[in-house]
């Protein structure tokens, strides 16, 4: 019985898998913030205000727009975390093609399109946003656009009316298979929106390859906008701070050093074209800035949607692999290899082993590429015995000097990591180089700290080459990267 349901419910993941590429967002909701772009927010904040001035063409004057989003006591403000769940449910309302504001759906399902890990973690995260966004309650004031009655009007509501969800048992890895069903309903006037067609196509698998939120925020806002033209400008202050929801306490240049990683990432996965920072950013007045965007005039995502894609290419999608990597994958290994791996892979996650639970899609795409052996049943001593020696691993690592880190770099990686940074420019580098110490493993970090004020610079400039080079081999070995 058990063995049925999680076979039911990875055909229903192989099915969908299609619709997770070609998504689609809710035009007011692409244009302001619905969440602070941090990871937490202070207890005591209960209110984001987000505001903006536009010419309206029928009434023939500037209207001043204005978003509130008033929080619970209990579960506060919405975090980007939960403004991606939001985006996550109007995918699933999709696939039914917006038949019925009532979703009935699975967290397995929803994680799945959001490209999270199917681990216990993610599904808590999603109860504890789902929770969050029933008590959330948005105020727009001239601010929500209703496309039947044709103009802006005054709006409250709350995103989601009311939630359903059962309590998981088992293993916390995750299954296709829940007990009973979840349930959300969506509120009537974010529904009667969906059902008026006020949607616009988003690329789902470029949303999903994006490490930064602000890069995420970005690119549904400029999506937006880039429909009416490909060239926009902005004055800094408004776009940072009430469309993407940088901090009003920042100043011109902080601004820009908080956007420059998000551009600089954009420009990478070409969706907009590259400027050097003093054309990006051009001063107007004292205290006036702008800042321009250009859409680039072929973007890669178009062959993704125009493309027919194969049943083997959906069953590797299904299973988080990048689409364009499926794709080489097809091309250059025969049917029955990718098959045999893609069940020996099955049989791994349903059983929770440790080799494919921190990441998925990259042990996939290897066991194909170098052809490893399927693993035969794997008992609880034998998982056990792996943890151990992963365990192990770790604490050799994090005990490693500075040297080892960089003496495991593969001849290989090392020269993927020199050609990746042969191609950037300057301003690209540093933009690099200050993402990659905000990523860093810790030990690596309090390495570059214990040498910055010592007499030792050939130490601290390990420590930087090796943050730099771990940071680029976890790019190229994103999927698709």
């Amino acid at each position: 019985m058990t063995e049925r349901l999680k076979q039911e419910g990875k055909k229903e993941s192989d099915a969908n898998a299609v619709e997770v590429v070609e998504g689609r967002d809710e035009l007011n909701l692409a244009e302001f913030p619905l969440a602070a772009l941090a990871d937490r927010v202070p207890s005591d904040q209960k209110t984001l205000v987000f505001t903006d001035t536009i010419w309206d063409q029928q009434a023939r004057q500037t209207v001043v727009r204005r978003l509130t989003i008033s929080a619970s006591d209990r579960y506060g403000l919405p975090t980007a975390l939960d403004d991606e769940v939001i985006l996550g449910l109007i995918q699933l309302s999709r696939q039914t093609r917006f038949a019925d504001r009532n979703v009935t759906f699975s967290r397995y399902e929803l994680i799945n399109v959001l490209g999270w890990r199917q681990e216990g973690k993610s599904y808590r995260r999603v109860d504890e946003s789902l929770r969050r966004w029933v008590g959330v309650t948005l105020y727009y004031d001239k601010a929500w656009w209703d496309k039947q009655a044709g103009c802006w009007v005054d709006a409250a509501f709350h995103m989601i009316d009311q939630i359903a969800l059962p309590r998981r048992r088992g293993n916390s890895c995750g299954s296709a298979a829940e007990p009973t069903p979840s349930s959300f309903t969506w509120n009537e006037i974010v529904f009667g929106s969906f059902q008026a067609g006020y949607l616009k196509q988003l690329d789902m698998e470029l949303y999903r390859r994006l490490n930064s939120t602000i890069a995420k925020r970005m690119l549904r806002f400029l999506d937006k906008r880039f429909y009416h033209r490909a060239r926009w400008k902005f004055p800094l202050l408004e776009f940072a701070c009430e469309h993407i929801g940088l901090s009003r306490n920042y100043d011109t240049g902080q601004l820009k050093r908080r956007l420059l990683p998000a551009i600089a990432e954009l420009e990478r996965v070409g969706f907009i074209s590259q400027l050097p920072a003093d054309a990006r950013f051009v001063k107007l007045s004292r205290g006036h800035w702008q800042v321009s965007f250009t859409k680039t005039i072929c973007h890669n995502r178009q062959s993704t949607k125009t493309s027919v894609v194969s049943p083997l290419v959906e069953r590797l999608v299904a299973r988080s692999v990048h689409a364009r990597v499926a794709s080489q994958l097809t091309a250059s290994f025969p049917i029955h290899v990718i098959e045999a791996q893609i069940a020996a892979f099955d049989k791994l996650r349903a059983a929770c082993d440790g080799r494919v639970s921190r990441n998925p899609a990259g042990y996939l795409v290897q066991s194909i590429r170098h052809g490893y052996q399927p693993a035969a049943k794997t008992d609880r001593a034998s998982r056990q015995a792996n943890q151990a020696a992963r365990r192990s691993k770790s604490t050799r690592r994090a005990a490693m000097p500075v040297g080892g880190v960089t003496a495991e770099l593969e001849t290989g990686d090392s020269m993927r990591v020199a050609e990746f940074l042969a191609g950037l420019t300057p301003a690209q580098r540093s933009v690099l180089e200050a993402e990659a110490v905000q990523s860093a493993p810790l030990f690596l970090r309090e390495g570059v700290l214990r040498t910055a004020t010592s007499n030792t610079p050939a130490a601290r400039n390990a420590y930087q080459a090796a943050i730099l080079r771990q940071h680029v081999l976890r790019l190229l070995k994103q999927p698709g990267a």
